[in-house]
């Protein structure tokens, strides 16, 4: 497979359209995907976004896992996911972690327990790459979240994680329902 050349086809601030012509096998095509970057299709294992999966823990109590719901225009209705969010220029992965929990939840974070290497989720639509943190969090002052974000900020048990899990027609992140799954056949949210 050789991409021979790309083409931009949109000029918006975050995200754009490109049409790349490639061949293969004696075969020429045209693949249009969305990008943030200002040269996509060059490999790149710096991530654009984070997703956190925030657990808060208090002592003598069940842990609880924060999620987000939230107006996703794409989808025409509120959605759930977790916190998440753009690393700016010139900021490390472990400072957009802690800037979007205050921002989306407004809960500090307590300790970073993992943070992955770049993961693609819609690799036939866009070259996104973004790392997902599991950490804990503690309480803070109140979310902080742009004006354009209509969040609303949910505390989940393991019983409650369990019936999200399982609910057919709720609009869930992929990424957020792995998550919920693997709580779930854990037995616990940890």
């Amino acid at each position: 497979m050789k991409v021979n050349k790309i083409r931009k086809l949109t000029k918006q601030k975050w995200l754009n359209l490109y049409v790349a012509k490639y061949s293969h096998n004696n075969h020429d095509g045209q693949w249009i995907f969305a990008s943030r970057k200002n040269q996509p299709a060059i490999p790149n294992t710096n991530p654009e976004a984070v997703i956190i999966v925030p657990v808060l823990k208090q002592k003598g109590k069940p842990n609880k896992l924060i999620v987000i719901k939230e107006f996703r225009v794409p989808v025409g209705c509120y959605t759930y996911g977790f916190p998440a969010g753009l690393i700016d220029q010139g900021e490390t992965v472990e400072t957009t972690i802690k800037r979007e929990m205050i921002e989306e939840t407004g809960f500090e974070v307590s300790k970073i327990r993992k943070v992955t290497m770049p993961l693609y989720s819609s690799m036939g639509l866009t070259d996104e790459a973004i790392v997902m943190a599991y950490v804990d969090v503690k309480f803070n002052q109140g979310a902080k979240p742009e004006p354009s974000e209509d969040i609303e900020v949910l505390f989940l048990d393991f019983a409650e994680v369990c019936k999200l899990c399982d609910k057919p027609d709720l609009p869930i992140d992929a990424k957020m329902w792995a998550t919920l799954y693997m709580y779930q056949q854990l037995g616990e949210i940890v």
